[in-house]
């Protein structure tokens, strides 16, 4: 088996682990708070979107300082240092006795933040340039299947075990996805040698390795996207797929409930989330290979008007199982976005700071995650659910446009890269 097809074997296996470990505990988040003494169930909403919240706006603020930390010494030891973190906190949360000491550990979790981003930008770099959009699929389907399974894997073993317990098993499941890594996956690039005594000067931009230091990360990058200005426009897109899924995904139940389903109207919510996600599963390996033949900015802006067109039928659905349907495609569609987007910022920057690349594009993610799930509640709160779909559709096509007006620009920049590669 070729080395780049062996290491996304083994990181599909990771970011699954990895991101089914992390969505265990969201199910019975509120739940956990309450057991913790704040037995008032606003405060205990309020206290559990705080905890959710802080952790996507470390991974925002950490993720460049550990982009660059990745280009230096390699994506492979920043997924294993991110791996034993993470496993060493999520385990520590079973242990707490107070919201405010749940609260500060979800916050150190987000500074560990890394793995699923250095998966991305691993396989970017160490596969072959016509297998790219198929490799990044494939890797994305990882990460929805750990987010489809964790959050029923979670509630199931609250139920059985207690949802303490919960905590030390998802430390077990990132452990596993952390030794994946450690002893299968290959790096080919050279990177300088890691020594623990490094972090500190990785944070402040020095690098006592002499080859490391004459390649000054902070330069490069500003250089580059100062050269190719579209990496930014791909970052805002990041932001704004995020924002728009997570205005979404919270209202989700209410929207059910809305629906006047009286019986198992979280199951039925749990199942229309996993359709999106069984969709995104099954497109994303395919698109990407389209993408790899026929342009991956082609698969984005396709995907992008489609989803515009889909959101405005949901907001007038009024059976949870047509919603059900009409989510499932939203998902295939879905499955042409972030692989795409990954293998244009791949194609558009050098392999030196893809780590870098790929981790602002993550913090762009976070910021989009938190602003999202706000702007969704606030607009759902006062102008009602279905205005939230009506808006995330206008999104949408108003971000169809920008790529569009920007496309020639994209493909232009591509071929620079190229050419100068």
């Amino acid at each position: 088996m070729e080395a780049w097809k062996r290491n996304l074997l083994i990181l599909w296996f990771g970011t699954f682990f990895s991101s089914a470990g992390i969505g265990m505990i969201i199910p019975f988040l509120p739940l956990y708070v309450q057991e913790l003494g704040i037995h008032d169930v606003k405060q205990a909403a309020l206290w559990a979107a705080m905890i959710f919240g802080i952790n996507h706006v470390m991974i925002a603020l950490t993720s460049p300082m550990w982009g660059k930390f990745s280009d230096v010494y390699g994506q492979k030891v920043t997924m294993v240092r991110s791996g034993i973190g993470l496993s060493i906190i999520i385990a520590a949360m079973g242990l707490v006795h107070t919201p405010f000491q749940l609260l500060l550990l979800r916050a150190l979790f987000g500074t560990m933040g890394g793995f699923s981003t250095c998966a991305v930008a691993l396989m970017a770099i160490e596969t072959p340039k016509a297998e790219v959009g198929k490799a990044l699929g494939t890797l994305q389907t990882g990460q929805v299947s750990g987010q489809l399974l964790g959050p029923l894997l979670g509630g199931l073993m609250a139920e059985w075990l207690g949802m303490r317990s919960s905590f030390f098993f998802t430390g077990a499941f990132i452990f596993i996805a952390t030794v994946l890594v450690l002893f299968g996956v290959h790096e080919t690039r050279k990177y300088a040698k890691f020594k623990f005594s490094d972090l500190k000067r990785a944070k402040n931009g020095e690098h006592k390795n002499a080859d490391a230091a004459k390649r000054p990360n902070k330069v490069q990058l500003h250089d580059v996207i100062k050269r190719t200005p579209v990496i930014l426009t791909l970052f805002v897109s990041t932001f704004l797929i995020a924002a728009s899924f997570q205005s979404i995904s919270p209202i989700i139940t209410l929207y059910v409930k809305s629906m006047h389903v009286e019986q198992h109207v979280e199951i039925i919510a749990g199942l229309i989330f996993a359709s999106s996600a069984l969709g995104t599963m099954i497109s994303a390996p395919i698109l990407g290979r389209i993408g790899d033949r026929y342009g991956h900015l082609t698969i984005l802006l396709c995907s992008l008007l489609l989803i515009s067109i889909l959101y405005i039928p949901q907001a007038r659905i009024t059976d949870p199982w047509i919603l059900m349907g009409a989510r499932f495609l939203s998902g295939l569609c879905v499955g042409g976005l972030i692989p795409s987007i990954s293998s244009l910022l791949r194609s558009l920057t050098p392999s030196s700071i893809q780590g870098s690349v790929f981790s602002y594009n993550a913090s762009a993610n976070s910021v989009g995650n938190v602003l999202g799930s706000l702007f969704g509640g606030i607009v759902a709160s006062n102008l009602g659910i279905p205005v939230v779909f009506y808006i995330i559709s206008v999104v949408f096509f108003l971000h169809f446009v920008m790529l569009g007006i920007q496309a020639k620009r994209i493909n232009q920049s591509r071929k620079q890269v190229e050419s100068a590669t």
